[in-house]
Formats: C-alpha cells, structure tokens, sequence
C-alpha cells in the first residue's frame, strides 16, 4: 500500500525542522481542537489539508449538542484565519 502522508515538522526557533511522526496533529484553541489530519481521510480528498473540530474529530464521534463549525476568515492571498466555534 502507497504511503500518501504529508509530512509534518515542528519548526525552532532558529528555523530547524523536526520531523513529527503522527497520522493527525491537534491544536487546542480556548476550549475547542482542531484536527489537522496528515493521511487524507479519502483518496478524493490527497493533495488538500483537512481540518475537522467538533464530533468530525478521532474519538468524538459520538459527542453530542450543538456542535462546531470552522469560521474561515482570508488574512491575505496567502494566509486564512481558522476559529472552532460552538454553535
């Protein structure tokens, strides 16, 4: 089977990449994740960075209430602002 992960680094200070080894990476804003997923969840989907919060999110599937959804805001041609909200 071909491996399709991107690869990940954590960056120092002083520009050094280290190599994160993991299938998704989260990152905890306030009281809500976002999971950045580094194997496409589909073959449809290789090439494109997924993001999920909420109950899209590895082991929270079945969480229930309102919900999350991802506010995107354009910072400049290239850079996006992401918020996990609470509906």
């Amino acid at each position: 089977m071909e491996n399709n992960s991107y690869k990940a680094f954590a960056v120092s200070k002083d520009g050094t990449r280290h190599l994160i080894e993991a299938e998704t990476i989260l990152i905890q804003l306030g009281e809500e994740d976002i999971e950045i997923a580094l194997t496409p969840p589909h073959p449809v989907f290789q090439g494109k960075l997924t993001l999920t919060t909420g109950s899209a999110i590895q082991g929270r599937e079945h969480e229930t209430g309102s919900g999350t959804q991802l506010i995107i805001e354009p910072g400049a041609a290239n850079v996006l602002h992401i918020t996990p909200k609470k509906l």
